[in-house]
């Protein structure tokens, strides 16, 4: 009734993002794919486990597929269905479309860990970025929410809600080439296996980027936000990560939150989980606020535009 109501009440396309079931022994996927469908949707999402699981198993692409068979059987197949549930590497997707008929799939916590992800999928090749590249990737993250969110006390402390935040999957980046990885992706998805280490080498830049504290993480977040160029930042992360500072932070270790990010509920009773990590709610500014922001932005991009620059800025 909800998504027919939506649909009935709207010109714009309807789509629905589904799990599989809420818990193990209540899975209704199909069931669900046939009623959104029939109510109007204009394609449907499948997130290939229960609520009860979390990220405690891997996906199950085979109801996903069933799901896709049985949509053609019915002569639904113009509707499209996107796939949902572990998926780090462009081979995987490629691997998951194949073998399922999915229309595409959908990226979560591998587009969180490795933003190039998309880049990998249209080149249709693995992106090892050096730390250098890794850095210049970040920090235009940390600009693009400088000017989203201000370059100010205010903005900083609404962007903080999120920039330090994200270091908890970026710190779990490591390379995975097709050539190595392919074989063993079939067997279990890389987001679910343990990832080689990637400080092998000791350098401490790869350390500092590979960890998983959230002190390094708030310093990491600083140290991009204050940076005006990719240089300064690479510079800066560069002495930190040499520092005595970090040097403590390593003899610290890791805080005991660092793993919850991934969203694993802890095991309870069947049909109940706990309540995931969330975000607090971000500071508020007042219309004026608000307004002087805009009229700086358009300005900006005003001025960008007549030296014959491109908006927004790559």
């Amino acid at each position: 009734k909800l998504v027919k109501g939506l649909v009935d009440g709207t010109d714009i396309p309807i789509t629905v993002k589904i799990r599989v079931g809420c818990e193990s022994d209540t899975i209704n996927v199909l069931e669900n794919v046939k009623a959104i469908r029939e109510a109007g949707a204009s394609a449907v999402t499948i997130h290939g486990r229960t609520a009860q699981q979390g990220y405690s198993k891997d996906a199950n692409w085979e109801l996903i597929q069933q799901a896709v068979a049985e949509s053609r059987e019915a002569g639904y197949g113009h509707i499209p269905i996107v796939g949902n549930g572990d998926i780090l590497t462009h081979f995987e997707a490629r691997r998951r479309m194949e073998e399922t008929g999915v229309h595409s799939v959908m990226v979560g916590r591998g587009a969180l860990i490795k933003p190039w992800i998309f880049k990998e999928f249209k080149d249709n090749a693995t992106w090892s970025p050096t730390a250098r590249e890794r850095i210049e990737v970040y920090h235009t993250l940390a600009t693009y929410m400088k000017e989203h969110f201000g370059d100010d006390k205010m903005g900083r402390k609404k962007a903080w809600t999120f920039l330090p935040w994200h270091f908890e999957f970026l710190s779990r980046y490591c390379s995975y080439p097709e050539d190595e990885f392919a074989v063993q992706s079939t067997e279990k998805p890389l987001i679910q296996s343990r990832m080689p280490s990637s400080t092998e080498n000791d350098d401490p830049l790869d350390v500092l980027l590979a960890n998983r504290s959230g002190d390094a993480h708030d310093v990491i977040a600083s140290i991009l936000w204050e940076s005006d160029s990719d240089e300064v930042a690479f510079r800066k992360l560069n002495e930190f990560s040499e520092s005595v500072e970090f040097n403590k932070i390593l003899m610290t270790g890791y805080s005991s939150e660092e793993d919850q990010v991934l969203a694993n509920p802890l095991p309870g009773k069947a049909g109940r989980w706990n309540k995931r990590r969330g975000r607090k709610p971000g500071p508020k500014r007042s219309d004026e606020e608000i307004a002087a922001i805009r009229a700086a932005r358009a300005l900006k991009k005003e001025k960008i535009i007549a030296s014959g620059g491109v908006w927004p800025p790559n």
